[in-house]
């Protein structure tokens, strides 16, 4: 079994790994999908313990039988990202393969039996690699009572946003999806998101009062990234509503300023989300009825041995694809 190690010095080292425990299965893994925490591990960002194997987004073969798990070599699985345990509570975020484990960047693994989901012969390999996007998107709509025609901003573009643009949709509420970059703008309208804005060519806050009548959304929500703008939060949201700020793994959130003053004026409350696990299996759901479409999510693909060279390619310039896929 080969395992990429990222040293924290922009560099893998690949190790030979063998089977160790006999309860753990082992997996042939399929797709992986790099996030921005991933990049930044790879960097050396992160105040973890180096050397670690990185990627906590993919897909995996089942490489021999397991009936006492009922899997039978061939099935096709989604890694669950999170160290499952009963510890876990509202107030500590839990382990992450990928961060505090080791992760997925390899070519075989071995998973403890709980971390592992077949998803149905009607799911690609292609949709399934996004399932914690799915969750953490879900987490980040969680409690919010949508009502229909509920309007709700979604600020910034990122695969993230697009997967919570369509949930929206999907609880029947009215996205409105505000982007500088026209492959997320392309993306959400041809996933049925009705209002686009590009925040370079129109002023934002003037056109989401004219889609609203003058209301303002209720609900807005910014994917945490380094080429958001966080000042739409307060500017396009209701006196009395609600903002979150979302984020794929708490371990890397690039540093945002808001002014404060302008949240306490309209009083309005700020939410913070960066995990997806109480909504997993949500998500997994959600990928069988087929309600959110990743068409034109994944726009490069690289074998297992270019890693180095796309983690590379993406310290560089961090936006360069909007879904790049490791094919192992």
């Amino acid at each position: 079994m080969k395992t990429y190690k990222a040293t924290g010095a922009k560099k893998f080292d690949i190790i030979e790994t063998t089977s160790s425990d006999p309860s753990l299965v082992k997996l042939k893994v399929d797709l992986i999908c790099p996030t921005l925490t991933d990049l930044a591990v790879f960097q050396g960002k992160l105040n973890i313990e180096y050397p670690i194997t990185p990627c906590s987004m993919a897909t995996a073969i089942v490489s021999e039988d397991r009936p006492e798990y009922e899997l039978k070599r061939g099935t096709k699985v989604i890694l669950n990202p999170y160290l499952i345990t009963t510890n876990t509570n509202a107030y500590t975020e839990p382990k992450t393969y990928g961060v505090n484990l080791d992760g997925f960047l390899a070519n075989f693994l071995e998973m403890p039996i709980d971390n592992i989901i077949p998803f149905p012969e009607e799911v690609k390999a292609e949709e399934a690699v996004f399932a914690n996007m799915v969750a953490v998107a879900v987490n980040a709509l969680s409690g919010i009572r949508f009502e229909k025609g509920t309007y709700v901003a979604i600020i910034g573009g990122s695969l993230l946003n697009l997967t919570i643009a369509q949930l929206a949709l999907y609880y029947q509420a009215i996205p409105i999806f505000i982007s500088s970059d026209n492959r997320y703008l392309k993306l959400a309208d041809d996933a049925g998101i009705y209002y686009c804005l590009d925040e370079t060519k129109e002023d934002v806050s003037k056109r989401v009062f004219e889609i609203t009548g003058g209301r303002m959304t209720e609900f807005s929500v910014m994917h945490a990234l380094p080429w958001a703008t966080p000042g739409f939060l307060s500017a396009v949201t209701a006196r009395g509503g609600e903002c979150r700020v979302v984020s794929l793994n708490s371990a890397y959130i690039p540093r945002l300023e808001v002014n404060v003053s302008e949240f306490t004026k309209k009083n309005l409350s700020l939410k913070g989300v960066s995990c997806g696990f109480t909504e997993f299996s949500s998500a997994v759901n959600l990928l069988a009825i087929k309600q959110i479409s990743f068409d034109g999510f994944i726009d490069k693909v690289v074998p297992l041995e270019d890693a180095q060279a796309l983690f590379m390619e993406m310290t560089n310039q961090p936006n360069i694809y909007s879904g790049a896929v490791i094919k192992a």
